[in-house]
């Protein structure tokens, strides 16, 4: 396949030679950790597996790993692998995730579980880009500067959770549970260059609206909230010759969405995409439920699916932005129809400092629904001119030469903010879509090197800065 993946051009620098001797290791070591399909398996979840079997074997591979490459290391009650090296009352954190969302095998070009690589650089396969390479990436960095003995002075605490993508309940278990100190300074390799200073507050809700459709008796489809709609689809009680030409007259109408009757089933297929931004999807489950509303002749239902229509809540004024965030995000993730009611289960961020209950009280009072709080966590701006962010910047862009991107304030909830003094520094480089939770993920052999290297970089400077500040 050909992808929008030519290497990055960034600088031969010292940090290139250092990490040049750990590339064939460090691939290995990916391919391993990728070859686990380290999805969240609440149905098989223990009290020592807390989120599954194979999110276990992701978490321990990692421990061994550890131990392998010098650190001490500890299983934090499963939730998370930490991996320590040296000693010092400063903290320094770097979180990364072994969990990944789930795939739908048969729409992928290659087992997503297999690291494949085309045209010698793209790397196929779940997780390589959301967050195993950066991980690997990051954690080689690591052990190329002990090998140095560059770092000390410090305690340094590599974290790999197992529940980033569907809660963050291992560092929820490691701060709060375990009571663990919060860092110094802390980064997470699992967002955007040049850094992450802000996110939004992520929150998860439930809709219930009245809605009679006699046509049809239930259906339930989406798998996770933070990813859009893909396919949905239901039995109606009507001829498929009728729905046939119903759904025709629909698509030539809506041709960003695919769909096809077969008997009395209608199915819906869109674009799947990180539920941060879901404008640069295609949601299947809003798709149906407006094509329902107008071969139905139900004017409630046409009502809801214009509601979220955009996925910035413009049609309910609920498109709120500030000095740092420029919009508002509605992720319709599953959808279920029982009994006369029709459930959206919505993935919402929102600019951080504004209150949840708030926002949620006009999603209800503006679009007649009930809603239901499921849960979530408040975002955070941090100070774009400390020191800490200074010396980031430093490493990027004296290895990357790009002298004029400036920090991120973004919509996608990572482990920063589940932490204190702490900021979210890259993997993903500028104008790279790497499909993180769709179909084919991927990422560029390149970047994953390139990737070391800035990792090294920035460490080493953060190092410095540890042991100079009083």
């Amino acid at each position: 396949m050909k992808e929008n993946a030519e290497p990055i051009v960034i600088r031969e620098t010292d940090y290139r030679k250092l990490m040049e001797p750990y590339y064939e290791e460090a691939l290995r070591e990916l391919k391993n950790l990728v070859a686990i399909p380290s999805v969240l398996d609440e149905e098989h979840a223990t009290k020592e597996m807390p989120f599954g079997p194979e999110v276990d074997k992701a978490l321990s591979y990692v421990a061994e790993l550890g131990k392998r490459l010098g650190f001490t290391v500890s299983r934090c009650d499963n939730y998370v692998t930490e991996l320590c090296y040296g000693e010092g009352e400063k903290v320094f954190d770097i979180y990364a995730h072994v969990d990944v969302v789930p795939v739908e095998k048969e729409k992928w070009t290659h087992d997503p579980f297999e690291l494949v690589i085309e045209e010698g650089n793209i790397m196929y396969g779940r997780g390589t880009s959301d967050d195993k390479g950066p991980g690997i990436a990051c954690l080689y960095a690591v052990k190329a500067l002990m090998d140095q003995h560059r770092l000390g002075g410090y305690k340094l605490r590599f974290l790999f959770g197992g529940n980033e993508e569907t809660g963050s309940l291992c560092l929820e278990h490691y701060f709060h549970t375990m009571k663990k100190e919060f860092p110094t300074y802390g980064i997470s390799p699992d967002a955007e260059y040049p850094l992450i200073y802000a996110e939004k507050s992520i929150y998860a809700y439930e809709e219930d609206f009245e809605v009679s459709i006699p046509e049809v008796e239930s259906f339930s489809f989406g798998n996770a909230l933070n990813i859009v709609l893909a396919e949905a689809s239901c039995k109606v009680n009507r001829k498929e010759e009728e729905m046939k030409a119903a759904l025709a007259s629909y698509l030539a109408s809506h041709q960003e969405v695919k769909g096809e009757v077969n008997g009395q089933t209608v199915t819906f297929f869109g674009k799947p995409y990180h539920g941060s931004e879901p404008w640069k999807g295609v949601n299947a489950g809003l798709h149906l439920i407006a094509f329902l509303g107008a071969f139905l002749h139900n004017e409630e239902l046409m009502r809801i699916a214009h509601l979220y229509e955009g996925g910035k809540g413009d049609n309910f004024s609920g498109n709120y932005h500030d000095e740092h965030f420029s919009e508002t995000s509605y992720n319709v993730g599953k959808m279920e129809y029982r009994s006369g009611v029709l459930s959206l289960f919505v993935n919402l961020r929102f600019p951080a400092g504004l209150q949840a209950d708030d926002v949620l009280r006009n999603v209800q009072e503006k679009t007649g629904g009930k809603v239901i709080k499921i849960g979530g966590g408040e975002g955070f701006v941090s100070n774009p001119e400390s020191d800490f962010v200074k010396v980031l910047m430093k490493a990027y862009q004296e290895e990357t030469g790009d002298l004029t991107s400036k920090p991120l304030a973004i919509g996608g909830g990572t482990y920063a903010r589940e932490s204190k003094n702490s900021v979210a520094f890259g993997a993903q480089f500028i104008n790279r879509d790497y499909r993180m939770h769709g179909h084919d993920e991927f990422f560029p052999l390149s970047d994953f090197y390139d990737n070391m290297q800035i990792y090294a970089h920035a460490i080493d400077l953060i190092s410095q800065l540890l042991r100079e500040e009083k």
